[in-house]
């Protein structure tokens, strides 16, 4: 039986192109016949005006007609309107007219004159495999999305358990669960606006928060110290950036692998004269870069128990005043581009939304002080 209906229940659309009228109006009348919708074109131009303003499954083209060819007309189909099945029709039999025809995506070459049954069971083919076609398509596709899907709720899943670790061995040193989001996602923005590809983008906004993790391994009388620390204890608090370079080192992981890299390299400085390793400059890692950035511009203009936030334009000139010295000059500048960003993300997640959740030392421990290493002038008398 011929007329097959396409899959929304209406039977398919067909446009016949030839410039014989004879063979034209004989062609319409049999797929009429056969319960296809039918529409003719006496040239390329028309059939071309009717595919871009009409619905078509099928269509039947003439190899010669004057002007544009069968064939170039079969390529512009195949190009713009892949999803319709070309039947192409000749009056000479041509191995290599049918070569190219078929190779540029017709589905049939039938000789004029054309029988009326082969026509309809080539046609009926045609249709069939452009269904089979569309729905291996949409399989595929509902298969690749339910792919984004779950992998989409393994990294959340995978983010979220980050941020609790990160949270949870952060309530030694007080910091707050917002401190740790908001630091992943500035640099995320500085990341991007660095030029780092999607995939290490990504990776830094679950990294970044990692950076202090290292601090889990430093003793109670250091770390929670109320005071100004000592040379030895200054010394002591330090080797964070180690312990936390060891506890991420080995991981198969990219983001881990960064992560790594920001722990132990975040305090060294663009002179050299920071700390664990003394690196300076572009050789140290990118990523560690950033997050020296974002660390210090959080951590001065937000509350904590030792101090109250400092207003915003001194936070900037403290960031000034390390270009060059303690910060990337290039990626400072950027920052201060994506700073409308940086301030969105700070009003995005105040400390406030994470306050139930913030912790500080044990009862009886002291009060915790800052957890950033001595900054220009301005932040010597609150070092740890």
């Amino acid at each position: 039986m011929f007329g097959k209906p396409m899959s929304d229940g209406q039977p398919a659309r067909v446009l016949v192109v030839d410039d014989e009228p004879l063979a034209r109006d004989l062609l319409v009348r049999w797929m009429k016949e056969a319960g296809y919708v039918c529409a003719a074109a006496s040239q390329p131009s028309e059939a071309w005006e009717h595919l871009q303003t009409h619905e078509v499954e099928l269509a039947t083209l003439d190899v010669r007609m004057p002007g544009e060819s069968g064939t170039q007309l079969l390529h512009r189909i195949a190009t713009t309107f892949p999803d319709v099945s070309v039947l192409m029709l000749t009056g000479v039999n041509e191995t290599r007219t049918a070569i190219e025809a078929l190779t540029q995506g017709a589905c049939g070459y039938l000789l004029k004159p054309v029988e009326r049954e082969e026509l309809l069971f080539q046609a009926q083919r045609a249709l069939e495999r452009r269904r089979l076609i569309l729905e291996n398509r949409a399989y595929t596709e509902h298969l690749e999305a339910e792919v984004r899907r779950q992998t989409l709720e393994v990294r959340r899943a995978h983010e979220e358990t980050v941020y609790r670790l990160i949270a949870a061995s952060s309530c030694r040193d007080g910091e707050t669960g917002a401190h740790i989001r908001r630091t992943g996602l500035y640099s995320e923005v500085l990341a991007e606006m660095a030029g780092c590809p999607p995939g290490e983008v990504e990776n830094i906004r679950l990294a970044a928060p990692m950076h202090d993790v290292g601090k889990i391994g430093i003793p109670d009388a250091v770390l929670c110290k109320p005071g100004k620390l000592t040379a030895q204890e200054y010394e002591v608090m330090k080797t964070h950036t180690d312990i936390g370079g060891r506890m991420l080192a080995g991981s198969h992981s990219p983001m881990l692998q960064m992560a790594e890299r920001i722990a132990r390299h975040h305090h060294e400085r663009w002179d050299g004269k920071g700390y664990p390793a003394g690196l300076s400059g572009l050789d140290i890692p990118e990523c560690a870069r950033i997050v020296s950035i974002v660390d210090v511009y959080d951590a001065v203009s937000h509350d904590r128990v030792y101090r109250p936030a400092m207003p915003e334009p001194q936070v900037l000139q403290i960031l000034e005043e390390g270009r060059g010295t303690h910060f990337d000059p290039d990626l400072l500048r950027l920052f201060f581009v994506a700073l409308p960003e940086m301030r969105r993300i700070a009003q995005e997640y105040p400390d406030e939304c994470f306050a139930p959740s913030d912790a500080t030392c044990a009862p009886g421990e002291p009060t915790p002080v800052p957890t950033f290493s001595p900054l220009l002038g301005a932040l010597e008398d609150a070092a740890p």
